[in-house]
């Protein structure tokens, strides 16, 4: 069974989350580094420890981030989902002036190409036809 845009964007989530909780187990170690000096010792080993296997796991989860990100980018923008997206967009908000103004705001989220750049570009070109004339 292949992955959805939505599926991997969820895995791309849960990449961010795990980079984030790593992130505070580095803010764990530097607690307990300025309080070295009333534990004992073994635990600056253990904080030094943590701190050594968290710079491989960052490069782990990057990694992960990055291959997950290159699957997303090579997939198509579905043009039907895009033009009901947009369809909802313009029911449920209105304002096209301000629907354009959010959808590119929303694009430049994203690297440029990217598969959600592309998505948000192709909802923002169909609101702007509702400006032409």
């Amino acid at each position: 069974m292949e992955f959805t845009a939505q599926e991997l964007t969820k895995l791309l989530t849960e990449t961010k989350k795990a980079r984030e909780s790593l992130d505070k187990v580095l803010d764990f170690v530097d607690l307990i580094n300025k309080r070295l000096d009333d534990l004992p010792d073994s635990v600056r080993t253990s904080g030094e420890g943590i701190r050594e296997n968290a710079e491989e796991i960052g490069k782990y989860i990057e990694e992960i981030s990055n291959h997950i990100n290159d699957l997303l980018n090579n997939f198509s923008v579905d043009a039907d989902e895009v033009k009901d997206a947009a369809k909802k967009l313009l029911l449920y908000h209105g304002d096209v002036i301000q629907l354009i103004n959010w959808a590119e705001g929303q694009k430049k989220a994203h690297k440029e190409n990217s598969y959600w750049w592309r998505y948000w570009q192709a909802i923002s070109d169909i609101i702007q036809k509702r400006l032409a004339p």
